[in-house]
């Protein structure tokens, strides 16, 4: 707990402490989202905070409509023939989206079978 925070985790106005936790972004989104809050004299911990009440719940009904359905059921480990073709195209993917290459088949599983 940091000096500004009470015995419960809160601020003097009501607000819950703040803690940091490095995280990598890419450098054009972090320095964006800077920008944004010194054109809406926000501190940058607002503006996650508004990114999350505007964004959050759209974004998971996408990934969820794309096939990401969280932990409602568990996984089944599989032998799967992947060639280097394969492997190329997945890892292309994962670069061009950061997403995870097993995520990118799943997605592409999920997507191909759902037609």
């Amino acid at each position: 707990m940091d000096r500004t925070s009470d015995s419960s985790g809160t601020c003097g106005d009501g607000r819950l402490a703040a803690f940091h936790r490095t995280v990598r972004l890419p450098t054009g989104l972090w320095n964006a989202a800077k920008a944004r809050g010194q054109q809406d004299g926000k501190a940058v911990r607002w503006i996650i905070d508004d990114a999350l009440d505007a964004e959050l719940m759209s974004l998971i009904d996408s990934l969820r409509d794309l096939g990401l359905d969280g932990e409602t059921k568990a996984d089944k480990l599989v032998r799967i023939p992947l060639d280097d073709n394969v492997i190329a195209r997945l890892n292309y993917g994962r670069r061009q989206t950061g997403l995870p290459a097993v995520q990118m088949l799943r997605l592409c599983l999920r997507r191909h079978v759902a037609r």
